[in-house]
């Protein structure tokens, strides 16, 4: 399968370097079968790369901070976007991932489950929205920890051990947030909070301060 791939900058060689170990795939820079959007932390240049694309373009999109739906609604009529909530530092590992087609959409998601299929992944159909599911809870539940932490409840390993022991996690919250990156959260609830609710959405400051300063809760 061809596949031209937009990211951000910060993420695009590892993004890459996962598709090219891939056997059946191939990194195009022209006439691709579908565009892989990965990008989400600047909505204005996602919004202003994709523009430039051919109008026929198929684009599977990431929504941790766009939907669907409003990427679709920025481009031309003739353009299939198809959404898919991707964590960087993560998606090699993930098995299944959550689709959304924009609302009113006339098409299918057929060419974002060929993409998946060809990376040994399974396809699951959400409805349209910010950050999809996964993505939305885990944020969610890495904040809460982030303010325990900041509140001084327990210490961030203190908290991981009772997470992963209390609830059957694989992994503590701190430990996800670290490996895939406390940035990559705070834009989604961030996304959220503007698309949603403000309070709801709100991130602890300490978490903010651990995304700007690129820094980790546990060695």
């Amino acid at each position: 399968m061809r596949i031209q791939l937009l990211a951000d900058d910060r993420y695009r060689d590892s993004f890459a370097s996962y598709l090219s170990s891939q056997a059946a795939i191939e990194l195009v820079s022209e006439s691709p079968d579908a565009v892989f959007d990965a990008a989400f932390l600047d909505a204005g240049r996602k919004i202003e790369q994709l523009t430039s694309l051919a109008s026929s373009t198929r684009i599977l999109t990431n929504t941790l901070t766009l939907s669907a739906t409003r990427v679709r609604s920025a481009l031309s009529d003739g353009s299939q976007v198809i959404g898919l909530p991707i964590f960087p530092n993560y998606f090699d590992r993930q098995k299944t991932v959550e689709i959304s087609l924009p609302m009113g959409a006339s098409y299918t998601a057929e060419v974002a489950m060929n993409f998946l299929s060809a990376l040994g992944k399974t396809g699951e159909q959400i409805g349209d929205t910010v950050a999809g599911v996964f993505p939305r809870t885990l944020a969610m539940i890495v904040n809460e920890a982030a303010f325990a932490v900041q509140e001084s409840v327990a210490a961030a390993q203190d908290i991981d051990v009772a997470m992963k022991l209390g609830t059957n996690y694989p992994k503590g919250p701190l430990a996800w947030c670290d490996e895939i990156g406390a940035e990559t959260i705070v834009a989604i609830l961030d996304a959220l909070a503007r698309e949603l609710a403000p309070e709801r959405y709100r991130v602890a400051p300490l978490l903010r301060r651990h995304a700007e300063a690129g820094m980790k809760f546990l060695d």
